[in-house]
């Protein structure tokens, strides 16, 4: 691993170039790709461009492969699983690995209570299904969710998200209510730790009960805040979110799709504040890439008549590499690694911001990182850093004016050092340079 990363050509030029020539001609324009990269291979934390070139992967895919590419068990257990069948329409027949994996995730999941399953295609659809279901439950129709929080971009996911662009593609959004999304480090009342009473649940509650005092039918949130970034949360203001769910009669919806599993140096981020929810989301991550969603919710929650739910989402192969993925995670000890390398990272971080004074924020938690960029031009220097990195062959991604970093839960020892080299490595540069101009 000592060569890598190795840039060689650049990543648009020959083969490259026309396959990307041939994507814009042919793929519809909605396409946000991070990088100008064509993939050909993803082994681990390195990812290799039809170019010959080698990236070291901190963002696992978008946060998608929470053990890298190729990892060779999850390979196995697709595999396994091709031999015997790829896909038969749950609707149709019963099949044993829906179980396993139902199993798995009730012995995990932050349920208050008994655990039942759903099963979709994606974490869009899971979030999706989960409004559908606590507007069932409870009879009621409007959902609350946080100002800048994404949730997808299908369906009721769509609606939960406030991304202007895509909620344009909405018929109406007069059942949802939206609220600032609260980052305790930035506390909008301006109150500290120590005298914060989350202040801000009690504005949200007065809110609710002028607007919908007797219409809320859940409250869907990511307790990190991605969307924005990485936002701190402290364990009361998650206390109380969940308090005033309650008394508002509201099911919580926990949106885990890139936080689960392992991510956070827990299995659930909600783990981190011993939180349960009624409803709790989880993607792709869960089998490594493979599209699948799922509900994991309280067994009485799911009071669905016959056949509300009743579609094909499960693919098997998918539910194979899902298990296989929380085997994994489990057997070699990664959701204890993912705490013990964040912190390290966290550390790391911080110290270097702190001795160039930058007055940048570095926070989050496991191998779930943001490094939030601050004053002016703030984004735009975010996304220069991010490209800056891209150049010298390390992959980071970003959200707004934070840069995010997911390396995989099992990335070897010297890539990571090596990749934290290069980002400090810029860093310092970016400093110098500020200082210069």
């Amino acid at each position: 691993m000592k060569d890598i990363p190795r840039i060689s050509k650049p990543p648009t030029s020959g083969k490259a170039g026309e396959i990307i020539s041939r994507d814009v001609d042919l793929m519809s324009r909605s396409y946000r790709r991070a990088f100008p990269l064509v993939i050909k291979r993803v082994e681990g934390a390195v990812v290799e461009d039809v170019n010959g070139n080698s990236y070291i992967d901190f963002t696992s895919g978008l946060g998608f492969l929470p053990l890298g590419g190729n990892h060779p068990e999850i390979v196995k257990a697709i595999e396994d699983q091709l031999g015997e069948s790829s896909f038969y329409n749950p609707a149709a027949a019963y099949h044993e690995k829906f179980l396993e994996l139902a199993e798995e995730l009730s012995r995990i999941a932050p349920i208050r209570g008994d655990v039942r399953l759903i099963l979709c295609d994606s974490g869009g659809e899971a979030i999706d299904l989960a409004i559908k279901t606590a507007r069932w439950h409870s009879g009621r129709r409007v959902i609350l969710s946080f100002i800048g929080e994404y949730h997808g971009s299908v369906g009721e996911s769509l609606t939960a998200s406030t991304d202007l662009k895509s909620r344009r593609l909405l018929a109406r959004v007069s059942d949802m209510l939206y609220l600032p999304s609260i980052d305790c480090e930035n506390c909008p009342l301006g109150l500290s730790s120590e005298r914060c009473g989350a202040e801000c649940v009690e504005e949200m509650r007065s809110h609710v009960e002028v607007v919908a005092p007797d219409d809320l039918a859940g409250i869907v949130f990511n307790p990190l805040g991605l969307g924005r970034g990485v936002l701190a949360r402290s364990e009361r203001y998650i206390s109380r979110l969940l308090e005033a769910a309650k008394d508002l009669r509201a099911l919580a919806i926990a949106d885990e799709v890139l936080t689960a599993p392992a991510r956070t140096g827990r299995w659930f981020a909600l783990d981190r504040w011993n939180a349960k929810v009624d409803l709790v989301c989880l993607g792709s991550p869960l089998a490594s890439g493979l599209p699948i969603g799922v509900i994991a919710a309280r067994d009485e929650v799911l009071d669905l008549e016959l056949g509300m739910h009743d579609q094909s989402g499960g693919n098997l192969l998918s539910i194979a590499s899902a298990i296989a993925t929380l085997r994994v995670i489990r057997d070699e000890g990664l959701v204890e690694r993912s705490e013990r390398i964040g912190r390290r990272v966290l550390g790391r971080l911080r110290d270097l911001v702190e001795d160039l004074e930058l007055g940048w924020r570095v926070r989050g938690v496991g191998m779930l990182l943001g490094l939030e960029v601050t004053g002016e031009r703030a984004e735009e220097n975010a996304r220069m850093l991010v490209n800056e990195l891209f150049r010298v062959g390390l992959l980071v991604w970003r959200m707004g004016s934070t840069i995010l970093l997911t390396p995989p839960l099992n990335i070897e020892e010297d890539l990571l050092d090596r990749g934290l080299e290069l980002l400090e490595e810029k860093i310092r540069e970016f400093s110098r340079l500020s200082r210069a101009s």
